[in-house]
């Protein structure tokens, strides 16, 4: 762990200087998290401001799994409390959204006809499909507000658009919004239907147009008979659909969706560590464009499937501590930038799975649950605007002010350490801060990763053992982070 060093009492004149002309520079950089201006090749400098940017809901965190997880009925229920304790340590509370690929292979069986399948889990879509149909029962769906219950978490339901039937959606979304209650945030119809296959012709894909006509088939069905029941969509991956969706039924929806996946697929070689830890910019613009379209039809915006490389994920990238610190980047641009949440894609012992493990075998945090864990912590806060100086480093950092604290999360995704000159507001001048790490061994390490001294352990249990306190003089210390890190500064 990186002890931190004091600032001297007195600051040479070119110093302060530098740092009056960069705060002027950096003046109308209001609406953006964390920006780059070229200095000093040692230090970055940062100033957190008072100016607040965004307002980040309770429930912004979200895991995302597919809909073929209800397929075996026990998973999400309240006998599975292995599985809530790993929720409830991530964040209570949160969103659990039921979609993915797979969500294309479930069949509704109000009856239970179909053999439930072997084994316990299902794992992300690696980008096979399924030859087989796997069922959604009504056991699956009664067992539902248990889990929900427990966690203290909510529920986004997808139904199956592509292959489905709208009359047996409605009966499905009946016994949804029936066990569910106000649990339920909103069904949507479909999962990417941008990539959507014809079927006899998997070389032809759905054209807008089509896919806004089944869509409508399937709201007015459901409408038919849930006149009330909470709807979102399109849960696309291509924003030029959002856009259009907003337009033509922007005003019969409460939320839009959509996903974001910064690498892809796992087959090409460039897509390595290196690739992710740099695709910041990609999420910005990402979120810049959600983010505006939000503000243009009056929606908030969810970020509802999420993570590293589609497909499932790549070995060596998706399930090293390299996710941690990009899921950490992720979460906290969208928070910044005042989106409602973001789910991150797993399941079963899938790359990139945030938790991994079965009822069986138990359960255990890989390395992208403490990236998350980390930005969970600014969970209900206020966003404040940051202005980074990052000296031609790979840096970010992000400050919400939450029950009396004020939290500042730098990221150095680079191999070289960094040093931080924080400059607080000045109603954190004279205060000190505990300082929680995230670390690993190494930036490929799949294990021993720690947040705040400590791990995660088989219980889902998670207790902070961090003791390094950081103290400030006028407002201002100085942080040290070793290559690939990160850092919570909590200032009370």
């Amino acid at each position: 762990m990186q002890s931190s060093t004091p600032l001297p009492h007195q600051f040479p004149h070119d110093l302060l200087q530098r740092r009056r002309v960069l705060k002027g520079l950096l003046g109308a950089a209001a609406l953006v998290p964390s920006m780059r201006v070229f200095a000093e090749p040692s230090h970055v400098q940062l100033h957190i401001d008072d100016v607040k940017i965004a307002q980040v809901p309770e429930d912004f965190t979200g895991l995302s799994y597919e809909t073929s997880q209800l397929s075996h009925p026990e998973f999400f229920s309240a006998k599975n409390t292995a599985l809530i304790a790993f929720f409830r340590t991530l964040s209570s509370p949160g969103v659990l959204r039921l979609g993915g690929n797979m969500s294309e292979f479930t069949r509704w069986d109000p009856a239970a006809t179909m053999a439930e399948p072997p084994g316990e889990t299902e794992g992300p879509d690696p980008g096979y499909g399924s030859n087989r149909v796997l069922p959604v029962t009504p056991r699956a769906i009664a067992n539902l507000p248990g889990f929900l219950n427990a966690t203290g978490w909510r529920l986004i339901y997808g139904l199956n658009l592509a292959c489905g039937d709208a009359h047996a959606a409605v009966d499905e979304a009946s016994q949804v919004v029936k066990f569910v209650g106000d649990r339920l945030i909103a069904l949507q119809f479909g999962n990417e239907p941008d990539l959507f296959k014809h079927n006899g012709d998997r070389t032809r894909k759905w054209t807008y147009d089509e896919f806004l006509a089944q869509w409508m088939v399937f709201y007015q069905a459901i409408r038919a008979e849930l006149p009330n029941v909470p709807i979102a969509g399109p849960d696309t991956s291509n924003p030029r659909w959002n856009a259009q969706f907003a337009k033509d039924v922007g005003h019969k929806v409460v939320l839009e969706t959509g996903h974001f996946y910064p690498e892809g697929p796992p087959s090409d070689p460039r897509m390595n560590i290196e690739y992710l830890l740099r695709s910041g910019e990609r999420a910005r613009s990402f979120t810049h464009q959600a983010m505006e379209l939000a503000r243009q039809s009056d929606l908030p915006f969810r970020l509802a499937e999420v993570n590293s490389c589609y497909a499932a994920g790549k070995p060596g990238v998706s399930d090293t501590f390299a996710a941690a610190l990009w899921a950490a980047d992720l979460m906290l641009t969208m928070a910044a930038a005042g989106a409602s949440g973001v789910n991150l894609h797993g399941g079963a012992s899938g790359l990139y799975t945030p938790i991994a493990g079965s009822p069986s075998t138990g359960y255990e945090a890989r390395p992208i649950y403490y990236g998350m864990l980390l930005a969970s912590q600014f969970a209900g806060a206020t966003m404040h605007q940051t202005l980074l100086d990052a000296a031609g480093k790979t840096a970010t950092a992000y400050a919400g002010t939450r029950n009396g604290f004020l939290h500042v999360a730098v990221l150095n995704m680079a191999p070289d350490p960094i040093g931080v000159d924080l400059h607080l507001p000045a109603a954190s001048a004279r205060n000190s801060a505990t300082v929680w790490r995230l670390q690993a061994p190494s930036i490929e390490s799949k294990a021993a990763v720690r947040l705040a001294n400590a791990r995660v352990n088989p219980q889902g249990v998670f207790r902070p053992h961090a003791t390094e306190r950081l103290h400030f003089r006028r407002g201002l210390s100085a942080l040290q982070l070793a290559p690939y890190s990160a850092a919570l500064v909590q200032v009370r």
